[in-house]
């Protein structure tokens, strides 16, 4: 755990208006490693940092953490282990956008090509000199095409799980309207779609968790 008097040093930023709280320093110490070493090791030992630093009154559900590390490949500018208020996450390609514009704000980087390191990979990020960036993500594939599930109150739901830095499950047919007026809803229905996947045993590669609903 961390002491009392020891503070825990975070740059904000967001994405279009998604936030992304990268942690530079005073958090827990999880040594060298692969990107998917020191993921391993944040979820057995980081989850009070990561609860701390998301949840209310600091944080709120939709901000994603991003912890800042050091990566052992040599094309990279850094490696990241990304979480959010569930959990460690794979990947977050806002969050890379907003690490980024973070790593160019603290003098690291300056306009043009860059390599993070991932949980899921290295990724390639292109820093514009209009301020915007460009990210290239790792190959996404289509795992199971045309999933029906059975959701109370719903016809016809259907959809494709595929893979793109995470496990998705993406709805192509008989889910709620999509609107800002229709929160309540979607957040409702798309929970509904995890527990129904769960239920069914439909899952990623590998038997790997579908953890997002789009």
């Amino acid at each position: 755990m961390i002491d009392s008097s020891e503070k825990v040093q975070v740059i904000d930023s967001h994405t279009a208006g998604e936030p992304t709280r990268v942690v530079l320093d005073g958090a827990l110490k999880l040594g060298t490693g692969t990107m998917v070493e020191l993921r391993d090791r944040f979820q057995e030992n980081g989850d009070w940092l990561r609860s701390s630093l998301l949840s209310e009154p600091r944080g709120f559900e939709a901000m994603v953490g991003a912890l800042l590390c050091e990566s052992l490949d040599s094309r990279c500018e850094a490696g990241v282990v990304f979480f959010n208020n569930a959990g460690v996450l794979k990947g977050c390609l806002h969050g890379t956008m907003g690490l980024i514009k973070t790593l160019e704000f603290m003098g690291r980087i300056s306009f043009g090509e860059h390599f993070i390191e991932t949980p899921v990979g290295v990724i390639k990020a292109d820093l514009r000199r209009d301020g915007s960036v460009q990210v290239t993500n790792v190959p996404s594939y289509r795992y199971l095409s045309n999933v029906e599930l059975n959701i109370e109150g719903y016809d016809n739901v259907r959809g494709d799980v595929a893979w793109g830095g995470n496990w998705f499950f993406l709805v192509e047919s008989g889910g709620p309207e999509i609107s800002h007026l229709n929160i309540g809803e979607l957040s409702s229905f798309s929970v509904a779609v995890m527990n129904e996947l769960e239920s069914l045993s439909i899952t990623g590669k590998d038997g790997a968790k579908i953890d997002h609903v789009e």
